[in-house]
């Protein structure tokens, strides 16, 4: 059988396609992936004529005539997970309105509204379906939302706080909406922006000291000076208003007296920079919403804040509408998938869309694989995945990222460690973990298995500020007899091995997600660890190809469970195999 061909958008190091392609039924044509390190882990471990791009707005699918153009005429799959952020928590600084992220889901629709596969895969965060997530209506919108019979809801967002310029900021900035004015030459640059609100936030603990330690930093000292003594007036290309260009240059002679003569009042300070700062966020999100077409219908000023006016609609929402409009048919309630049920040895939920055009159908519906464990006794421990690489000492340079398996063999009796095990050279890749600190060190000796950050002694807290926000996913030390939490980069959250007092390597990493020995990552440390967390569990991604499979019509002779599910399982009759 001629394999079906796919398209993999934002690919990532490759987990969801490896998963496709073990099924012996799925070839990568085209993939999409804009990190570099990424895309070279990608390359390593596919065949040499995938056509890798790397960035999706670029790419265009047809030509003037609207014909497909070749590389695209063929695709049968279009499988991948845009990356997607709630509004409410896309930016913490709250510096931007906007997730450029959310805009990166109508990339994938644009995908296949054009290219028209028979069948797609869109993987997701779990909450996507959450209120969280929305479009805010533009001017293109309202046209294709009436035919989706959407109805977008009216709210108010706050942008900033109110001070003494926002009734002449708001006129200003209203003005520049309704003209479509380009903000841009009235705003600071990013870094200024960054560096002005880090200062503010020393400000505002009401310490001399604290800001001068900012400032005395080399790097602050030599940037301040530099943009102070050459290009404090020029930071603008343009002043919205007089009063705040009096005031810009108030606050350089300001700072500049502060690096020079360590001359400081600390309110006058701090005022200023408030309102300077507060006004150049709220000129940024007019600014996005000019940029972005969004349809504003007012800006307003309440006792504390400043206000937009704007219409939203929800992402899933659309999502699954337009896809019907376009003629898919997909998996309508059971959206949500537990990797641990299909044998990945950790707990991670996430939404996976299977869509499949209608005159492709070949079932009553998309058919969604069956989990092949249901209770949390017979998921996949820690110790499936890693307990046999425990006497293999990793390295901590990256470069040195293979070594002999030596003596070490599978475990018997675990078919999930025989099926990573799948390196016929002896070789094991990237068992590269992290150099720890002494304190660090200190840290996982006191440790058992599964604890975390917060079991710690208070002596061994000292270097967190806040040890109240630290997330107990911090310093776990990891439990054998347990499958993992959600695998993310477990480099920054410093997860301890189960028995061993050290951090997780990467290949340890990996094996949690289900990623087979012979797979191999590419890049500087913190890069594979993070193509790692960031990665599609290859098992989960193989049994929803099973699944899209069955849906087209297309049977296979070796399943995910042929492989997985323990013989006593079977033979004992906990398992059910069809």
């Amino acid at each position: 059988m001629v394999k079906l061909k796919v398209m993999d958008l934002f690919a990532g190091a490759g987990g969801l396609s490896n998963g496709f392609e073990q099924t012996g039924k799925f070839k990568v044509k085209v993939a999409v992936e804009i990190n570099d390190y990424a895309r070279e882990t990608y390359k390593r471990n596919h065949e040499n004529n995938v056509i890798l791009h790397k960035d999706i707005t670029r790419l265009e699918y047809v030509n003037n005539e609207g014909e497909q153009k070749p590389e695209y005429k063929d695709i049968d799959v279009i499988i991948g997970g845009p990356p997607c952020q709630g509004f409410s928590n896309a930016n913490r600084q709250q510096n931007t309105l906007i997730s450029s992220n959310n805009q990166l889901v109508r990339e994938f629709i644009r995908a296949i509204e054009e290219i028209k596969p028979k069948a797609f895969v869109m993987e997701n965060v779990r909450t996507l379906e959450s209120e969280k997530h929305k479009f805010y209506l533009n001017d293109k919108d309202e046209a294709e939302l009436k035919k989706l019979n959407i109805e977008p809801s009216e709210e108010q967002i706050k942008i900033g706080y109110r001070n003494s310029y926002s009734g002449r900021l708001i006129e200003f900035l209203f003005n520049a909406y309704q003209k479509k004015i380009d903000l841009k030459p009235y705003m600071v640059n990013k870094e200024l922006l960054s560096k002005l609100n880090s200062l503010l936030r020393k400000a505002r603990k009401e310490s001399n000291r604290a800001l001068v330690e900012f400032l005395n930093k080399e790097t602050n000292q030599k940037y301040f000076t530099r943009i102070i003594n050459n290009q404090w007036q020029e930071s603008h290309q343009e002043f919205w208003d007089n009063l705040y260009h009096l005031d810009w240059a108030d606050l350089g002679d300001m700072l500049k007296n502060l690096i020079e003569e360590n001359e400081l009042n600390l309110y006058d300070l701090k005022n200023r920079l408030e309102e300077i700062v507060e006004t150049q966020k709220v000129i940024n999100k007019i600014a996005e919403i000019i940029q972005n077409r969004i349809i504003l219908y007012d800006i307003n000023i309440n006792e504390h804040t400043l206000q937009v006016t704007i219409k939203s609609f929800n992402v899933f929402n659309y999502i699954k509408r337009k896809f019907s409009d376009l003629g898919y048919v997909f998996n309508g309630d059971q959206y949500i998938f537990n990797a641990a049920q299909y044998g990945v040895p950790q707990e991670r939920r996430r939404l996976i869309l299977m869509g499949v055009r209608k005159d492709s159908l070949k079932a009553e519906k998309v058919i969604t694989p069956k989990p092949l464990f249901t209770n949390k006794e017979d998921f996949n421990k820690i110790y499936d995945a890693i307990g046999d690489l425990e006497k293999l000492v990793p390295n901590t340079d990256v470069k040195e990222d293979e070594m002999d398996r030596g003596s070490n063999t599978p475990i018997f009796g675990s078919p999930l460690n025989e099926y990573l095990n799948n390196n016929s050279n002896q070789k094991i890749y990237n068992h590269v973990r992290t150099e720890s600190r002494d304190v660090a060190v200190k840290r996982f000796q006191a440790l058992k298995e599964g604890q975390n950050f917060h079991d710690l002694d208070e002596s061994l807290k000292t270097t967190y500020t806040d040890h109240s926000r630290t997330q107990n996913t911090i310093y776990r030390r990891l439990s054998y007899s347990q499958p993992a939490d959600t695998v993310v980069n477990v480099r920054k959250s410093m997860w301890i091995h189960p028995v061993k007092d050290r951090a997780i390597s990467i290949r340890e990493a990996a094996r949690l997600q289900s990623f087979q020995d012979s797979y191999k990552f590419v890049g500087t440390k913190d890069s594979q660890y993070q193509q790692v967390g960031n990665a599609v569990p290859p098992i989960l991604a193989r049994c929803i190809a099973e699944g899209l499979l069955e849906s087209l019509g297309i049977k296979l002779e070796v399943k995910t469970k042929d492989i997985i599910i323990p013989e006593q399982m079977v033979n004992t009759g906990e398992y059910e195999v069809h």
